[in-house]
């Protein structure tokens, strides 16, 4: 992954809070609850926008764990590798990935899941069922979780539209970490424990 000046990531940075700003009345509440690097972020997802509005809390590149699909499209891959995004096969998580990901961790990264997997058609339903991927990397390495609560982008940019509109507000609130302890070798039943815990931060979020 190509590195990038501090200094030029933190001016585009400025830029895209200001654009997200003036089109959509950006707000982001909750700083307070930011612990020190390295974390996971949780949020839902409901658009394109999200990551770009997780972004832009920060002043230097966050990495992104994506599914392999949005890396085979030429339009979008130059895209996602600079934002910070980390090829992973779902159904094969490989031995490539997790050495990746021990390194971003050991050097102190901010690593960014969406634990539902896919944008969430149908929010005023509720959100949709967690996946095991965020709960196992915060146990194998016993990270905390920082709860994010997405709102307004379903109505902004909705999955198959081609351009956006701009005539909602997005909100994006962080809650409390969640304490994670490290468990190398998670069950099922610990993935279920954290996924509770995730889902539940979330949900109160965006109420």
């Amino acid at each position: 992954m190509k590195k990038i000046s501090k200094f030029l990531y933190k001016s585009i940075a400025h830029i895209v809070r200001m654009l997200l700003k003036v089109f959509w009345g950006y707000r982001v509440y909750g700083k307070e609850n930011l612990p020190d690097p390295p974390y996971l972020i949780i949020a839902n997802h409901l658009s394109l926008l999200d990551p770009i509005l997780i972004g832009a809390i920060y002043n230097f590149r966050l990495y992104y764990l994506a599914k392999e699909e949005l890396f085979k499209f030429s339009l979008t891959r130059p895209f996602l590798k600079w934002l910070g995004g980390v090829n992973v096969n779902r159904k094969e998580f490989k031995k490539e990935s997790w050495k990746k990901i021990k390194r971003l961790i050991e050097e102190k990264n901010i690593l960014v899941i969406f634990p539902e997997g896919t944008r969430n058609l149908n929010p005023e339903k509720g959100l949709l069922s967690f996946k095991a991927g965020a709960a196992t990397l915060a146990l194998k390495y016993g990270l905390k979780i920082v709860p994010l609560g997405i709102i307004g982008t379903d109505k902004i940019w909705r999955r198959g539209k081609i351009f956006p509109k701009f005539n909602h507000k997005v909100i994006v609130k962080i809650g409390k970490p969640i304490e994670v302890s490290q468990v190398l070798n998670p069950t099922k039943e610990d993935i279920v424990k954290i996924n509770h815990k995730m889902k539940e931060a979330i949900s109160t979020l965006i109420r």
